[in-house]
């Protein structure tokens, strides 16, 4: 009868920075479900977020509006993009069918990015609302060295 031999046991350690980690997937995760349906009168606009040329780009679907019904602003590390389709429709008209959302939406993205927020721009062209936040460059990795002096020495 041959023995078979269990694999090591994780150092706990090891368990404690992966329960982490998975603790941090889940938390990013619930950000993007979606199974909180908007309110009455309210929609979620689709948004794509990408990094180019060393700026955060942000595309949001924002067919029909204009820039003055948008609002975009930055609290507590969040990009917080709102906005308002008003009611369309004509009077004396009766819709077969109305897929076009309408009424208020907002999105709320976590920049956990370094990002310098005050020089980031925002416009309106063909339906897209886009907004390109530069990044702030890394500073991991760079070099500073600190003078060690001997005891009695004087700076």
């Amino acid at each position: 009868m041959p023995l078979s031999r269990r694999p090591p046991r994780a150092e706990p350690t090891d368990l404690a920075a992966l329960q982490q980690e998975l603790n941090q997937l889940f938390e990013r995760l619930s950000e993007f479900d979606r199974a909180d349906h908007p309110a009455e009168g309210e929609w979620i606009p689709s948004v794509d977020i990408y990094e180019c040329r060393g700026s955060l780009m942000v595309v949001m679907e924002v067919p029909g509006l204009p820039p003055e019904s948008l609002r975009v602003a930055h609290a507590d590390g969040r990009l917080i993009i709102s906005g308002e389709r008003r009611d369309r429709k004509p009077p004396g008209v009766a819709f077969l069918c109305m897929e076009r959302p309408q009424g208020r939406f907002t999105r709320s993205i976590l920049l956990d990015e370094a990002v310098d927020i005050r020089r980031a721009e925002a416009q309106v062209e063909g339906g897209l609302l886009t907004i390109t936040i530069p990044r702030v460059k890394d500073r991991r990795g760079t070099e500073t060295v600190i003078p060690v002096r001997r005891d009695g020495e004087d700076s």
